[in-house]
């Protein structure tokens, strides 16, 4: 799916290491550097350390290259300089409640930092199981416990791929997060999963979401869900959320209420047997889902037809794909690019009874959209979230163009490139 196109990811200062990197620029720490001491701001420095287990032995974490075992901001020098970022492997020990983790800490002692300003958190990683981001602080004299401290999810990537997330301080889950962000003493990446599981991680990169982070392909290539005119020759159909789960586009219209509304496509789905080969014939003739829109009423109050995505998943025993709504919280929001010859309506739905939406604003050219869920009111719907659907409505029998060229995970920085020539616009009316 689509992203937001930003030039320049933020503000770096001048001569600082973590910010000048040619591939990857962030306003905190860059791994590629090799140094385990991060750029916290206002003269602040902070260090990689091991999160230790809460029952020792439960759960580890085994490193490429041996870790120096003294509290030292360099400790952990040797993996940064060997992985490019913080990387190794997660042995989660046995029990219900299971995790290991590594985290940033702030040099100076018995001491706390304001990061409100940064507005939230970006990280750049790959990793085989769930991450938790969280924020340590102190409660009183004390660290408050891990349950008590503000939390983001970050999702599982697909093996050897990297993964660029972002999310608002408004977005982490327990207590206020905006407060705790002005008093923060640490920042922790928990990794958790089953009894007995392992996985490989590595984090390569953090910035704060004020700045955010600028990509390359290989982190792109994670959050954009699906893009009808990639820049690149590769692949157009990215439909995939999690290795075999992806995603079934469909049409819908307000005929089984009433009205008498439909979709015109110049590449007829009748004439399919498979929905995902009439997709990729219409992608490959107009560099989008587009269709001319026709809205009528009928006997109703209003008119309403669209485009959809239903989320589905794979049952590998059956070999059939099936509806599946799921967690998406993790994305952030959604980036969109898009073509309206009218005001749309992007809306996230997780049953009939609960869904969000926000306003697509007209354009006869590709545009790009990026709303987080709390901009569109969809932090709850987002974690059980079943469709995606681009609608439009009119309380007047009416005709637009309706085309959906890309899809992604919501991104500061943006999350798909597309190629403007490959698509085609609408018909200038005369």
């Amino acid at each position: 799916m689509v992203a937001c196109s930003k030039e320049t990811a933020g503000i770096t200062e001048e001569g600082n290491p973590v910010a000048d990197n040619t591939q990857y620029k962030y306003d905190l720490w860059n791994g590629a550097n090799g140094s385990a001491r991060v750029n916290m701001g206002d003269g602040v420095t902070g260090y990689w350390y091991v999160e230790s287990s809460p029952v020792l032995g439960r759960s580890s974490i085994t490193f490429p290259v041996s870790v120096e075992e003294d509290d030292s901001p360099d400790a952990m020098e040797s993996v940064v300089s060997y992985c490019g970022g913080v990387c190794g492997t997660v042995e989660l020990g046995e029990g219900s409640d299971v995790s290991a983790g590594v985290g940033i800490a702030l040099v100076e002692k018995d001491t706390a930092i304001d990061v409100s300003g940064w507005d939230g958190l970006c990280v750049s990683y790959e990793s085989e199981l769930s991450m938790k981001g969280l924020l340590g602080y102190k409660d009183g004299d004390a660290e408050a416990s891990a349950e008590d401290m503000p939390s983001v999810n970050f999702e599982k990537t697909t093996k050897g791929s990297v993964a660029a997330r972002c999310a608002k301080w408004a977005e982490f889950q327990n207590g206020s997060s905006a407060e705790v962000a002005k008093k923060v003493t640490s920042l922790i990446f928990k990794f958790m999963g089953k009894s007995k599981e392992s996985g490989f991680f590595n984090i390569k990169g953090v910035s704060s979401y004020k700045h955010g982070i600028v990509k390359i392909d290989s982190l792109e290539q994670d959050s954009c869900l699906w893009n009808a005119a990639p820049k690149d020759d590769g692949d157009s159909l990215i439909t995939g959320y999690d290795g075999l789960e992806g995603g079934s586009w469909y049409e819908f219209n307000d005929q089984e209420e009433g009205g008498l509304s439909s979709l015109e496509w110049d590449v007829l789905p009748s004439k399919y047997m498979s929905v995902s080969v009439w997709v990729a014939d219409v992608v490959k003739s107009k560099g989008g889902l587009s269709a001319t829109v026709n809205l009528q009423k009928n006997n109703n109050e209003e008119a309403f037809a669209g485009i959809g995505l239903q989320i589905i998943g794979y049952d590998e025993e059956s070999e059939d794909f099936y509806p599946k709504p799921r967690d998406v919280s993790a994305w952030g929001g959604l980036c969109v690019t898009y073509m309206s010859e009218m005001d749309a309506r992007l809306v996230l739905v997780a049953d009939s009874a609960h869904e969000a939406s926000a306003t697509l604003p007209m354009s006869t050219s590709p545009i790009e959209k990026c709303l987080t869920w709390e901009e569109m009111s969809a932090q709850e719907v987002a974690k059980n979230a079943s469709l995606i659907e681009f609608e439009l409505r009119s309380l007047v029998d009416t005709t637009a163009g309706l085309s959906v060229i890309a899809v992604g995970k919501y991104s500061p920085t943006g999350t798909c490139k597309i190629d403007v020539s490959k698509v085609t616009l609408f018909p200038v009316n005369e």
